[in-house]
């Protein structure tokens, strides 16, 4: 009778600890995957805005951090990004969260994210330089910024401009009055 009450509470003991060990690697799942593929470093990134999220209005290269910042998350970065004919420099700031996906693919999404568009001199921009198709809300001529961008897209294996790789493929919509997204995809 001892020897079975013994038994009992060892075996209720196990599985309290395999169950704690369950959850706590859940929990680190997004930081487990971040340092097993890499994911934090400083890329080169072609970022294209796109009106309508489908007509692309430049395409440049530039380059993108990715900071881990533990928890499972990561933060990216860039600065002053401009190519022509755009008027504005853009900078995002945003963290994501880190989640596996189908097919060894990693998930990203964040929310709450900065994002500036501001004339690269410091000027307001004349409004004969705003590419077609886009008009700026009335009193954007110095800018737009906003603290509401969200990014969501996935760190897998991609075809891009006739070479398979591990990249980052994101969208981003800034959270600005324009109908914008910003396409960002890794080269390296």
């Amino acid at each position: 009778m001892k020897h079975t009450t013994i038994y009992k509470w060892m075996l209720l003991f196990f599985i309290g600890v395999s169950i704690s060990s369950c959850s706590k690697e859940d929990d680190n799942d997004g930081q487990s995957l971040i340092e097993q593929y890499g994911l934090a470093g400083t890329y080169t990134a072609q970022i294209i805005p796109s009106f309508m999220g489908s007509n692309p209005m430049a395409s440049g290269e530039h380059t993108v951090y990715f900071e881990a910042l533990g928890d499972g998350r990561l933060r990216m970065l860039y600065e002053k990004f401009r190519a022509d004919p755009m008027p504005f420099e853009m900078t995002v700031d945003i963290n994501m969260s880190v989640k596996q996906g189908p097919n060894n693919s990693i998930l990203l999404e964040g929310t709450g994210g900065t994002f500036k568009a501001l004339p690269p001199k410091g000027e307001e921009t004349d409004p004969e330089d705003i590419p077609d198709g886009i008009q700026l809300p009335p009193g954007s001529e110095g800018g737009v910024s906003s603290d509401q961008a969200s990014i969501t897209g996935t760190y897998a294996e991609i075809e891009k401009d006739g070479q398979k790789a591990l990249r980052y493929d994101l969208n981003l919509t800034p959270g600005v009055p324009l109908p914008i997204e910003i396409l960002i995809y890794t080269k390296n």
